[in-house]
This record gives structure tokens, C-alpha cells and sequence, in this order.
């Protein structure tokens, strides 16, 4: 299966200090461009990023690292220092009321794939000791966002969705739904501001963890929950020290608010702190 292959992209990369994914681009490339001064960043894929940086055409690259996915080597086997600099993740909410608060990979596909293994349309068919309730299922992908393809990829494995999945829904509507929809469950980039409560996740495949993790700042960063694809910096050793002004900033306040703007969830600022003195150290 070509897992993830919305990250990818076949444009070639130019030249330029840092690159990486083009979830970067636009108002965060912008400020990065200002902050960073005579460095250079192409936030033009992760595909082409991945490639710079493993010719030397690039000293820094900032990756969303697939599942399973190895870190790049760059040619010549120079040393690589990397940090989780934020994660993209997919948040599962539901209303209120309802008594779940865990629920699996295997769970989510069969109230969301279109030919699952065992279809869920219940939430008795998830709890047998809930309440008979209609699912409704949902997804809050906003532009700029990953929901709807993290999902796609790593809980479906490239299925496609039931025809009744409501795709793409506005902040609005998904927020509605988890008020006013007592079988909703909805699929967004970042816990709900208002009314609904968010669902702790285990992975549950083979092989791989069935403890549920919720969604905070840490388990996000210490890889512990596992609905996201996290966004990885790597830095040559033998280009650290020009780039150090430029990855200083990468770890500042100001980027860490920008990405979560985003949507994304960025590394948390004790972890970022702990970077720069590594930086600072070297």
C-alpha cells in the first residue's frame, strides 16, 4: 500500500539550507524567512526535502516521518542529530453522553471504512452495554490540516470511506454535531473548544500497543498516542553551527505558536528548551 502518498511530491527541490514539508509553507515559511535572515528555507515537500538533505544539497530538513519509516541518511554517512519538532494528529471526539472513552484502530475502521471487517453502525456494535444509538461519524479536515488523510492512512490503510461519513465538515458544523448529536463522532485536527469529549486511542494492531493514550501535549510527543505522524527535524552535524540562529528560532515561542495555529501540535517548550542548550553545547 502507498501509505501516505499525499505527503509526497515529485517536484524537485532547489537548493536551500533548511527544507521540508509543505506544511510549513505560507504564513510560518514567512515568518521563519524574517526571523532567520540570510538562511535559506524550500518548504516544498517531504519528498523532495527528504532527497536534499540525504544528496547535501540541504543542511536541515523537517520531515513527516511515515509509520515504520527510517531516518534519512545523508550520502557520505555524516552524523545526524534530529528532534520531534510537532506532530500533525487526529483527534477523536464524541457527545457527551456517550459512556465510551476508549476506542481502537480496529473500532474506528468499522464505523468509518466502507467494507470493514466487522461494520459498525451502533455504538452497541462498539460497547455492547451502550445505548442503542445511530453512529454518526464525521470529519473536520481544515485547509492546511492532515485529518482526513492521517486517518485514511494509518487507521484505514488506504480504504475508502462509508458513503454516509460526513468528509471535510466546517469547525461549525463538527462543533454542532457534538453538541446536538447524541451518536456523533468526529475526527479533527485538535481537541473541540466547546462542547463534546475527546476519546483516548490504542493503537491495537498486532504487535503493537492496545493501552489508550489521550491526546495531551505529552503522550503527543512521546510518540505514546498514536493517531498522528509527527514532523521530525534533522540537522547535519557538520552544518549545526551555520545553522544554529535559523534552528534557535525553529524552537522558539513564536515558531511553536505558529504551528499550533497550524493546527499542528508543537514540541513541548521544556523539550524545546532542552534542544537549544544541546545546540549551544556542541
Amino acid at each position: 500500500m502507498r501509505l501516505f502518498a499525499f505527503l509526497l511530491s515529485c517536484a524537485a527541490a532547489s537548493a536551500a539550507d533548511i527544507v521540508g514539508t509543505d506544511l510549513l509553507d505560507g504564513s510560518f515559511a514567512q515568518a521563519f524567512k524574517t526571523a532567520a535572515g540570510g538562511i535559506a528555507a524550500d518548504f516544498g515537500g517531504t519528498l523532495p526535502g527528504r532527497q536534499a538533505f540525504v544528496d547535501g544539497r540541504s543542511g536541515a530538513a523537517v520531515l513527516l516521518r511515515r509509520d515504520r519509516e527510517v531516518a534519512p541518511v545523508p550520502s557520505g554517512r555524516i552524523g545526524v542529530i534530529e528532534f520531534r519538532l510537532a506532530s500533525a494528529v487526529v483527534v477523536a471526539a464524541t457527545h457527551g453522553t456517550n459512556r465510551l472513552e476508549t476506542i481502537t484502530f480496529e473500532n474506528l475502521a468499522n464505523a468509518f471504512a466502507k467494507d470493514p471487517r466487522f461494520a459498525a453502525r451502533n455504538w452497541n456494535d462498539i460497547d455492547p452495554a451502550a445505548r442503542s444509538e445511530l453512529i454518526t461519524p464525521a470529519v473536520c479536515s481544515p485547509a492546511g490540516s492532515m485529518t482526513l488523510e492521517i486517518f485514511q492512512g494509518l487507521v484505514l490503510e488506504g480504504q475508502p470511506f462509508r458513503p454516509d461519513v460526513r468528509l471535510r465538515v466546517e469547525s461549525a458544523l463538527a462543533a454542532d454535531l457534538l453538541a446536538s448529536r447524541a451518536g456523533s463522532i468526529v475526527l479533527l485536527p485538535r481537541p473541540p473548544t466547546g462542547r463534546g469529549r475527546v476519546l483516548q486511542v490504542a493503537d491495537g494492531r498486532p504487535g503493537r500497543t492496545a493501552t489508550a493514550y489521550g491526546p495531551d501535549e505529552n503522550n503527543v510527543f512521546n510518540g505514546d498516542y498514536p493517531l498522528q505522524v509527527p514532523l521530525i527535524l534533522y540537522v547535519r552535524l557538520d552544518r549545526q553551527p551555520q545553522l544554529a540562529p535559523a534552528l534557535r528560532w525553529l524552537f522558539s515561542d513564536e515558531a511553536a505558536a505558529l504551528l499550533e495555529k497550524q493546527g499542528l501540535y508543537p514540541a513541548p517548550k521544556a523539550a524545546r528548551t532542552r534542544f537549544v542548550q544541546r545546540l549551544d553545547t556542541r
